[in-house]
Protein backbone atom coordinates (compact mmCIF):
# COMPACT_ATOMS: atom_id res chain seq x y z
CA UNK A 1 0.00 0.00 0.00
CA UNK A 2 2.76 2.46 0.93
CA UNK A 3 4.67 1.58 -2.23
CA UNK A 4 1.62 2.45 -4.32
CA UNK A 5 1.26 5.79 -2.53
CA UNK A 6 4.94 6.56 -3.07
CA UNK A 7 4.64 5.73 -6.76
CA UNK A 8 1.57 7.96 -7.02
CA UNK A 9 3.40 10.86 -5.33
CA UNK A 10 6.44 10.40 -7.57
CA UNK A 11 4.19 10.32 -10.63
CA UNK A 12 2.43 13.54 -9.58
CA UNK A 13 5.76 15.27 -8.90
CA UNK A 14 7.07 14.17 -12.30
CA UNK A 15 3.96 15.47 -14.07
CA UNK A 16 4.20 18.78 -12.20
CA UNK A 17 7.83 19.22 -13.25
CA UNK A 18 6.99 18.39 -16.87
CA UNK A 19 4.03 20.78 -16.90
CA UNK A 20 6.28 23.47 -15.48
CA UNK A 21 8.80 22.83 -18.25
CA UNK A 22 6.09 23.13 -20.90
CA UNK A 23 4.77 26.27 -19.25
CA UNK A 24 8.24 27.83 -19.36
CA UNK A 25 8.60 26.89 -23.03
CA UNK A 26 5.19 28.40 -23.76
CA UNK A 27 6.06 31.62 -21.97
CA UNK A 28 9.15 31.97 -24.16
CA UNK A 29 7.17 31.15 -27.31
CA UNK A 30 4.16 33.38 -26.74
CA UNK A 31 5.92 36.47 -27.94
CA UNK A 32 6.13 34.86 -31.39
CA UNK A 33 2.44 34.04 -31.57
CA UNK A 34 0.50 36.68 -33.48
CA UNK A 35 -2.78 37.71 -31.87
CA UNK A 36 -5.73 37.38 -34.20
CA UNK A 37 -8.64 39.73 -34.71
CA UNK A 38 -11.06 36.97 -33.74
CA UNK A 39 -11.16 33.37 -32.50
CA UNK A 40 -10.76 31.90 -36.00
CA UNK A 41 -7.61 33.94 -36.68
CA UNK A 42 -6.22 32.95 -33.26
CA UNK A 43 -6.71 29.27 -34.09
CA UNK A 44 -5.15 29.62 -37.55
CA UNK A 45 -2.17 31.49 -36.08
CA UNK A 46 -1.70 28.76 -33.48
CA UNK A 47 -1.75 26.03 -36.14
CA UNK A 48 0.90 27.93 -38.12
CA UNK A 49 2.94 28.47 -34.95
CA UNK A 50 2.75 24.78 -33.99
CA UNK A 51 3.65 23.64 -37.54
CA UNK A 52 6.70 25.89 -37.42
CA UNK A 53 7.59 24.62 -33.94
CA UNK A 54 7.47 21.02 -35.13
CA UNK A 55 9.69 21.87 -38.11
CA UNK A 56 12.28 23.68 -35.98
CA UNK A 57 12.47 21.32 -32.96
CA UNK A 58 13.49 17.70 -32.67
CA UNK A 59 10.88 14.95 -32.73
CA UNK A 60 11.89 13.95 -29.21
CA UNK A 61 11.28 17.44 -27.84
CA UNK A 62 7.84 18.19 -29.27
CA UNK A 63 6.54 14.61 -29.01
CA UNK A 64 7.50 14.54 -25.32
CA UNK A 65 5.46 17.69 -24.77
CA UNK A 66 2.48 16.29 -26.66
CA UNK A 67 2.74 13.08 -24.63
CA UNK A 68 2.56 15.03 -21.36
CA UNK A 69 -0.49 16.95 -22.50
CA UNK A 70 -2.33 13.85 -23.71
CA UNK A 71 -1.44 11.86 -20.59
CA UNK A 72 -2.58 14.67 -18.32
CA UNK A 73 -5.97 14.66 -20.07
CA UNK A 74 -6.27 10.89 -19.70
CA UNK A 75 -5.35 11.01 -16.00
CA UNK A 76 -7.82 13.85 -15.45
CA UNK A 77 -10.69 11.65 -16.63
CA UNK A 78 -9.77 8.73 -14.31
Amino acid sequence: MQEKNIQEIEKREFLKSQKSKISDDCQKSRRFLKPGKNNKEDRINFVKFWANYIKTHSDEEWSEQQNIIVNSQIHWEE
